[in-house]
């Protein structure tokens, strides 16, 4: 039986692999290695066994079994400690293995390729590579694991050091690596789930690798991270300081409100996730102004977001309040260069059609000793399936506005109500505990800011149980409802805008957001 400390090395990713193997050897280990890490390491110079050397058996299958072998395995879980596992092993000639360098077939990027077919993506899963990786990390009292090539310099200065590596060390190595192989068979067990159809996740696969940790949360106090292993595909920042957490939580909301626009340029101003104003226009810059007349005082500070290139007019009209955040799928070179004048102000971009994959995830948050999930509220409300349910039927340019009220509604907090016009928010009232509150706020911002309610629409989230509410819109001058109806008093409210000569609409589909 071989005495001499051995590390098996098959790595897909072989990034500073043949530097970390040479180093290896210059610390007396023989290196058994397969398929192409092999013929780099030979080709480097490495002085490398061949993995069917040691196991006495070919490669088969296209390379399907290779190290799936008791010459492998049992070097790797042999418990140095236990007389009889190492008298079996001396018996069967079997050579303790010291190191396993794994890193696994790139599923992932497979898996994420638009291109790749079902029967490559089958091909990318890893088989012999999580197993000896499982087996060394079991092992780990006896067997160094390593799996992120960040680690390979850590454990050869700690050899150098000791002459071996520390058993902290090794256990370290053995947490991140069932860390990775819980990750890639949560990767496998999603696409095979959104293979199939119906309900079968059964569990909420919930393993997502930390991509950018955070000054701190809400609050100084409050430590935080970023997990995702897509943010970077959906938005770049691309000038400014890094984002805080309450920056990451305020982007989410303004590319979730954008999403219900995407027929017409649309500009959204919003503070603390909450719209201050929405509108559409044939220009950044009319639509920015439409906008900010909802609410002049809130946007300081806010975000803008925008669903079409950002113009250099444009952003000369945003420049005028303070900004903090501007998103945009594009932005002109001079515009870009009046922006980037602000040096805290974060610019980003993100890509519309990445956007789409968002709005069709789901919604996930942690709740009391679990977690909460359902899918985001991006139904897109069939104008077909609308009911007129009063004497009179909406104008063509009512129809317009209810239908830019209705979109708008859906992104505020319930309860919620709106007024507003075919292109622009009017009055808000946004996170009450009633909904007559809700109504009072959008009237009341309406009216401090100067904005004319009568001849508006009103969009409620909800439906309005009793006629008061249709008498206070008969007051107000407003012209025609959108709600989803399905309350006791709906025949009550119907009568009531019959009598004032008001159109109501009926969705069937409410839009709460608690």
């Amino acid at each position: 039986m071989n005495t001499k400390k051995r590390a098996l090395i098959s790595v897909s990713d072989k990034s500073g692999i043949v530097e970390f193997a040479k180093s290896l050897t210059e610390l007396g280990f023989e290196i058994i290695s397969t398929g192409g890490t092999h013929r780099l390491l030979k080709e480097s110079g490495v002085d490398v066994i061949k993995v069917t050397d040691v196991t006495g058996f070919p490669e088969i299958m296209d390379g399907r079994v290779k190290t799936l072998n008791p010459f492998v395995h049992g070097g790797i879980l042999a418990n140095r400690s236990i007389d009889s596992h190492m008298k079996e092993a001396e018996e069967l000639k079997i050579s303790m293995i010291d190191m396993v360098v794994v890193n696994l077939y790139p599923f992932e990027q497979t898996v994420t390729n638009p291109d790749a077919s079902h029967e490559l993506i089958i091909e990318n899963i890893d088989i012999g590579g999580p197993t000896m990786l499982r087996s060394a990390a079991k092992n780990h009292n006896d067997v160094a694991v390593i799996t992120d090539p960040v680690d390979y310099e850590k454990v050869i200065d700690e050899i150098k050091e000791t002459g071996s590596t520390t058993l902290d060390t090794r256990e370290y190595l053995a947490f991140k690596t069932f860390r990775h192989t819980a990750d890639y068979d949560s990767l496998i067990s999603n696409y095979f789930s959104g293979r199939l159809e119906g309900d079968i996740r059964g569990y909420l696969q919930v393993s997502t690798p930390l991509n950018k940790e955070l000054r701190y949360g809400e609050n100084p106090h409050q430590s935080a991270g970023y997990y995702s292993r897509n943010a970077e595909q959906i938005v770049e920042v691309f000038h400014g300081k890094a984002l805080s957490y309450n920056n990451f939580i305020d982007i989410d909301a303004a590319l979730k409100l954008i999403g219900k626009f995407d027929d017409k340029l649309c500009l959204a101003i919003l503070k603390h996730t909450n719209p201050c104003g929405i509108a559409t226009g044939e220009t950044i810059e009319e639509a920015h102004a439409k906008a900010l007349a909802t609410d002049t005082l809130s946007p300081f500070g806010g975000i803008v977001i925008t669903n079409k290139e950002m113009t250099l007019a444009g952003a000369e009209a945003i420049n005028k309040v303070f900004t903090e955040i501007i998103i945009a799928p594009s932005y002109s070179e001079e515009a870009e260069t009046k922006l980037k004048k602000k040096k805290n102000r974060r610019l980003l971009t993100y890509s519309p059609e990445r956007l789409k994959r968002l709005l069709n995830s789901k919604y996930t948050v942690s709740c009391l000793d679990g977690y909460l999930s359902q899918d985001l509220d991006y139904a897109k409300d069939d104008v077909n399936n609308w009911k007129v349910a009063t004497d009179r039927q909406p104008t063509a340019e009512e129809m317009e506005a209810l239908k830019f009220g209705w979109s708008t509604v859906a992104t505020l907090k319930s309860n919620a109500v709106c007024f507003t016009k075919a292109d622009r928010t009017i009055g808000l009232g946004i996170g009450q505990t009633s909904r007559i509150d809700s109504t009072e706020i959008a009237i009341s911002k309406a009216k401090k800011f100067g904005l004319e309610i009568k001849g508006s629409i009103c969009a409620s989230d909800g439906f309005f149980p009793f006629r008061d509410s249709i008498d206070a819109m008969h007051e107000l001058g407003i012209t025609a409802i959108i709600q989803p109806g399905g309350s006791k008093g709906d025949q009550e409210c119907i009568e009531a805008c019959n009598e004032y000569g008001i159109t109501m609409i009926m969705t069937g589909m409410r839009h709460f957001r608690h």
